[in-house]
C-alpha cells in the first residue's frame, strides 16, 4: 500500500507541474483542471504528511491566484482561507504572510479597505518579526498598504507608505536597480 501511496503522490506533483506550466503560459483553464486533478489525486491519499500539505498548500494559493486575476473573488476568497488555514496547520510564518497579503489584496478588490488594511498590517508585523529589519518582502507590504491608501482617497497616508517602501528598496538594492523607478 506504501509504494500505491508514493506513487499517487507523484502523479499528484507531476499534475501540479502540469498546472505550473499552463497557469505560466496563462492557459489559466488548463491549469484549473491540472490544479484539480492534483486535489483529487491528493485527497485519495490516507496521508498527511507535511510534504502533501506544502503541495495542498501551494496549489490551492496558486488556485486562489488564477481566480482573483479573473476577478471571481467569491471563489479566490475561498480558496484563500482554506490556504491560510493550511499554513498555519504548517506553522510556516513565511506561508502565513503571503496568504494575509493575498486575502488583504482580495478584499481591496472587494472593496472592503479595512480589512484589507488589516490583512496587510499583520503581515507587516509578521514579517518584521520573522526577518528583524525591514526587507523587501516588508517593502512589499508597505506597497500593498499605500494602493489601498489611493482607493480610498487617503493620499497622504499612501505617500508616506510608497516612501517607506522606496527607502527600503533604496537600502536593499541602490539607486540604480530598475524596480526603484517603479515605486517612484
Amino acid at each position: 500500500m506504501g509504494n500505491h501511496q508514493s506513487t499517487v503522490s507523484q502523479d499528484a506533483k507531476l499534475l501540479y507541474k502540469k498546472a505550473l506550466i499552463s497557469q505560466e503560459k496563462n492557459d489559466n483553464r488548463q491549469a484549473l483542471s491540472y490544479y484539480n486533478q492534483a486535489l483529487n489525486q491528493i485527497r485519495s491519499i490516507d496521508d498527511n504528511s507535511q510534504d502533501i500539505d506544502q503541495v495542498r498548500y501551494s496549489i490551492t494559493l496558486n488556485m486562489c491566484n488564477i481566480y482573483e486575476g479573473q476577478h471571481e473573488l467569491s471563489m479566490a476568497n475561498l480558496l484563500i482561507s482554506e490556504a491560510l488555514e493550511m499554513a498555519h496547520k504548517l506553522k510556516q510564518q513565511d506561508k502565513i504572510t503571503r496568504c494575509l497579503d493575498t486575502r488583504g489584496k482580495i478584499k481591496k478588490l472587494q472593496g472592503d479597505y479595512d480589512g484589507a488594511l488589516l490583512d496587510h498590517n499583520k503581515s507587516v508585523k509578521i514579517k518584521l518579526k520573522i526577518h528583524e529589519n525591514e526587507g523587501l518582502d516588508v517593502s512589499n507590504s508597505y506597497v500593498d498598504i499605500a494602493n489601498v491608501y489611493c482607493d480610498q482617497g487617503k493620499y497622504d497616508d499612501a505617500v508616506r507608505m510608497y516612501d517607506k517602501s522606496l527607502k527600503i528598496q533604496l537600502s536593499a538594492l541602490g539607486d540604480n536597480h530598475p524596480s526603484i523607478a517603479q515605486t517612484y
